[in-house]
Parts: structure tokens; C-alpha cells; sequence
């Protein structure tokens, strides 16, 4: 599917969307198998996420969490089922039409992804590039996520200089910079604190009631921080063990041995 196809099929979902006509589901995952050698770590999972809600996935290490990331933002093609974002098929859409899509999202990934080379705000500002915003906004733009995220003074810094917790705001800060509707964040807690995890959220939070950002994340195995999500899904061995919200996984808990084995690490 070209960029014009694209446009027009999205902008005809947005108009059923506004009448009522279908579900606004901003993320639906239909079926998906995924398959490394002769491997099979994601089996027949279906998800949808609303648009504007905080959905986080938990598992531990080698469940299917960060495999299913990449195939949600189109770094992987699925060996088989259905991936659509904003009302398209991800596999329906050529380079051009992709990459339109992809500067609606956010992504940060679990390993990192700042260039060495590039300072800390040349690395904010890559996002911005394709973008017609003059310099000047765009290094406004940058340094209001640098004070959102802390990040003050450190603007000229390399990111070898930086911390673990320190490169992941700015990788946060990158993801955001460009006011995406859907952000995919891989390794929740990676290098943060608890404390800096609920102050990020509550960044986040405002930016979901502001203008409806979507929110998908995932970690592994860490009961704490249920409180920044709406809506938990539990992945294990590339199934789904659980889909609901924080209030009925802490009951499933006191009832689910296996469950409680996953997501706590203990029977």
C-alpha cells in the first residue's frame, strides 16, 4: 500500500471513528506467531489497546516481551497473524507509507538506541529532522523535554558520559520530542529508580489527558509499578496468562499459583 492509500484509508477510519461506526482501537493484534529457527516465541497472541489508554506487559526474560515490541512498530514482520496501528496493516504498507507511520510513534528500546557520536541534544533532535520546524523551535522543543526529564545542563554531553538511568530519559526524551500518538517503551524500568519511574509517569499521565497519548510498556517481573498502568498483561513462554486491570491481577494473584510464579518470581 503506497503513502496516498494510506492516508486516505486512515482518514476514512477517523471519520467512522467520529461517528461511532467502529471501536477506536489505536493497536490490534490479531493471531501473531512469531518464529526465530525453528523456535516459537510468540504464540497466538491477540491484544487491542485503545487509544489513550496506559497499557504495561510484564514477563520474565525470554517470554515474547521485546519480540512482540518489534513487531509492533514494524522492525519485524510476523510469520504469521495480523499487526494494524491507527486502522493499517502493517504489512500492506510500502517503505514510504512506513515510515509516515512510524513518525506518529515513539519507541525506546530496551538495549539503546543514542548515537555515540551525537551529543545529547543532536540526539533529541533527530526525530525533528524530516519535520519543516524551523531550528529555533526545534531547540525549544528539546529543551522543554530535557527539563520534563531532568536532564538540565547536559545538553552538550556524550552519551558514554552519561548514566544508564541518564541515557534512558534521554532515549525517553528523544521518543517524545516530536508529540507522538502511540509510545512503545521497552524495559520500563531499565536504569530508573522507582521514584524516577513515578515522576516520568506522571508526565506521561498529563500528556494521555491532554491529548489522548497512547502508552505501551514493558517489564519484567515488577509488581511495582502496576500503579502506572491502566491496563496489565501478563506474557509467559509468548502466551498471554493474563489481560485485565490492575485490580484484578492482584486478586488472580492470590489465586493463580502459576501466575503468581510469573510475575513474582515465586509460587
Amino acid at each position: 500500500m503506497d503513502l496516498q492509500n494510506a492516508v486516505r484509508i486512515e482518514a476514512e477510519h477517523e471519520i467512522c471513528l467520529n461517528a461511532g461506526l467502529v471501536h477506536e482501537s489505536l493497536v490490534v493484534l490479531e493471531h501473531l506467531f512469531q518464529h526465530v529457527n525453528t523456535h516459537c516465541i510468540l504464540n497466538d497472541v491477540s491484544l487491542r489497546v485503545a487509544r489513550g489508554e496506559g497499557l504495561l506487559l510484564i514477563g520474565p526474560n525470554g517470554s515474547g516481551k521485546t519480540a512482540l515490541m518489534r513487531l509492533l512498530v514494524g522492525l519485524d514482520m510476523p510469520s504469521a497473524g495480523l499487526v494494524r496501528l491507527f486502522g493499517l496493516d502493517l504489512a500492506a504498507l510500502d517503505d514510504r507509507a512506513m515510515g509516515a507511520l512510524r513518525g506518529r510513534i515513539g519507541v525506546v528500546l530496551q538495549r539503546g538506541s543514542l548515537l555515540d557520536g551525537l551529543t545529547v541534544l543532536e540526539n533529541l533532535l533527530l526525530p525533528l529532522r524530516a519535520t519543516r520546524m524551523s531550528r529555533t523551535k526545534m531547540t525549544r522543543a528539546a529543551r522543554l523535554v530535557m527539563t520534563q526529564l531532568q536532564l538540565d545542563g547536559m545538553e552538550n554531553h556524550r552519551p558514554r558520559s552519561l548514566s544508564l538511568g541518564q541515557r534512558r530519559r534521554v532515549e525517553l526524551g528523544r521518543a517524545l520530542i516530536h508529540q507522538p500518538d502511540l509510545l512503545v517503551w521497552d524495559g520500563l524500568t531499565d536504569g530508573l529508580d522507582p521514584i524516577a519511574v513515578r515522576d516520568i509517569f506522571a508526565m506521561l499521565k498529563v500528556q494521555q489527558q491532554a491529548r489522548g497519548l497512547t502508552l505501551i510498556t514493558t517489564d519484567s517481573r515488577s509488581i511495582g509499578t502496576l500503579g502506572n498502568a491502566d491496563r496489565v498483561v501478563v506474557l509467559d513462554g509468548g502466551r498471554v496468562k493474563f489481560d485485565g486491570s490492575r485490580e484484578a491481577l492482584r486478586e488472580a494473584l492470590e489465586e493463580r499459583i502459576e501466575l503468581r510464579y510469573v510475575v513474582e518470581g515465586r509460587p
